[in-house]
Protein backbone atom coordinates (compact mmCIF):
# COMPACT_ATOMS: atom_id res chain seq x y z
CA UNK A 1 0.00 0.00 0.00
CA UNK A 2 2.76 2.55 0.75
CA UNK A 3 4.60 1.80 -2.67
CA UNK A 4 0.98 2.78 -4.41
CA UNK A 5 0.56 5.63 -2.23
CA UNK A 6 4.43 6.65 -2.96
CA UNK A 7 3.80 6.19 -6.74
CA UNK A 8 0.28 7.82 -7.06
CA UNK A 9 1.84 10.96 -4.81
CA UNK A 10 4.95 11.92 -4.51
CA UNK A 11 6.98 9.48 -7.20
CA UNK A 12 4.21 10.40 -10.10
CA UNK A 13 3.40 13.88 -9.29
CA UNK A 14 6.91 15.27 -9.73
CA UNK A 15 7.86 16.91 -13.00
CA UNK A 16 11.47 17.27 -14.81
CA UNK A 17 12.71 19.85 -12.03
CA UNK A 18 11.64 17.79 -9.78
CA UNK A 19 12.73 14.48 -10.65
CA UNK A 20 16.29 15.43 -10.18
CA UNK A 21 15.47 16.11 -6.47
CA UNK A 22 13.33 13.05 -5.95
CA UNK A 23 14.58 10.00 -4.09
CA UNK A 24 16.64 6.93 -4.78
CA UNK A 25 14.44 4.28 -5.76
CA UNK A 26 14.43 2.71 -1.84
CA UNK A 27 14.84 5.78 0.01
CA UNK A 28 11.00 6.31 0.38
CA UNK A 29 10.95 3.21 2.50
CA UNK A 30 13.13 4.47 4.86
CA UNK A 31 12.06 8.05 5.18
CA UNK A 32 8.46 8.11 5.65
CA UNK A 33 8.72 12.29 6.07
CA UNK A 34 6.94 12.31 2.63
CA UNK A 35 4.01 10.80 4.16
CA UNK A 36 2.87 13.95 6.68
CA UNK A 37 2.09 15.90 3.13
CA UNK A 38 -0.56 13.37 3.06
CA UNK A 39 -3.92 13.76 3.88
CA UNK A 40 -7.31 12.53 3.47
CA UNK A 41 -9.91 14.08 1.00
CA UNK A 42 -13.46 13.22 0.25
CA UNK A 43 -15.03 9.61 0.64
CA UNK A 44 -17.65 8.05 -1.46
CA UNK A 45 -19.90 5.13 -0.71
CA UNK A 46 -19.80 2.52 -3.36
CA UNK A 47 -22.84 1.28 -5.44
CA UNK A 48 -23.39 -1.59 -3.12
CA UNK A 49 -23.21 0.31 0.10
CA UNK A 50 -20.76 -1.99 1.37
CA UNK A 51 -17.95 -0.41 0.96
CA UNK A 52 -16.38 3.08 0.67
CA UNK A 53 -13.58 4.78 -0.90
CA UNK A 54 -11.48 7.84 0.73
CA UNK A 55 -9.20 10.00 -1.84
CA UNK A 56 -5.78 10.96 -0.94
CA UNK A 57 -4.27 14.04 -1.22
CA UNK A 58 -0.58 14.93 -1.40
CA UNK A 59 -0.17 18.37 -0.77
CA UNK A 60 -3.63 19.61 -1.32
CA UNK A 61 -3.88 18.42 -4.58
CA UNK A 62 -5.78 14.63 -5.00
CA UNK A 63 -3.96 11.85 -6.40
CA UNK A 64 -4.58 8.81 -8.54
CA UNK A 65 -4.93 6.69 -5.68
CA UNK A 66 -7.95 5.96 -3.39
CA UNK A 67 -8.15 4.05 -0.52
CA UNK A 68 -11.44 1.43 -0.09
CA UNK A 69 -12.53 0.27 2.98
CA UNK A 70 -15.34 -2.82 3.56
CA UNK A 71 -18.17 -2.16 6.03
CA UNK A 72 -18.81 -5.85 7.01
CA UNK A 73 -21.51 -7.28 9.50
CA UNK A 74 -20.36 -9.11 12.70
CA UNK A 75 -21.57 -10.96 15.57
CA UNK A 76 -20.50 -8.29 18.00
CA UNK A 77 -22.11 -5.22 14.91
CA UNK A 78 -20.12 -3.84 12.38
CA UNK A 79 -16.56 -3.61 11.41
CA UNK A 80 -14.84 -1.57 8.73
CA UNK A 81 -12.16 -3.76 7.35
CA UNK A 82 -9.46 -2.79 4.69
CA UNK A 83 -7.63 -0.61 3.45
CA UNK A 84 -7.01 -1.65 -0.40
CA UNK A 85 -5.53 0.90 -2.92
CA UNK A 86 -7.52 1.72 -5.91
CA UNK A 87 -5.96 3.11 -8.95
Amino acid sequence: MLKSLWSGSVGASADADEASCSRAADEWEQDLSWLCELDLGDFHWGHTGSHFYVEVTYRAQIVEVSLGFWVKPTDAGWVVAGPSTLW
